[in-house]
């Protein structure tokens, strides 16, 4: 397991969210590589109505696709999965 923290923001609606931290845990095996994490949700997403996958845009440019599984609306979080790659960074944590 890895945690890599990622600043950046969301795409919604063709607009970009405030800058926010967003942090993956990755679990690693069986040679493939699964992200799941929560996140603030922002208020530019709040009645959303765009549908399908999440895009996070990095710092440094890089996208990281997500997938809500849940909405906290009583906490204001969302629990995500990710979608294909992780990018990857100068330096993760060892979440062990």
């Amino acid at each position: 397991m890895e945690l890599r923290d990622y600043r950046g923001s969301f795409l919604v609606d063709g607009h970009e969210t405030e800058r926010m931290d967003l942090r993956i845990l990755l679990t690693i095996g069986g040679g493939e590589t699964h992200g799941s994490g929560a996140f603030r949700v922002p208020a530019a997403m709040i009645g959303s109505e765009s549908e399908g996958p999440l895009t996070f845009v990095t710092d440094t440019g890089e996208t990281i696709t997500l997938h809500v599984r849940e909405f906290d609306l009583t906490q204001g979080v969302a629990y995500f999965l990710t979608d294909g790659a992780v990018p990857a960074m100068a330096r993760a944590r060892d979440a062990g």
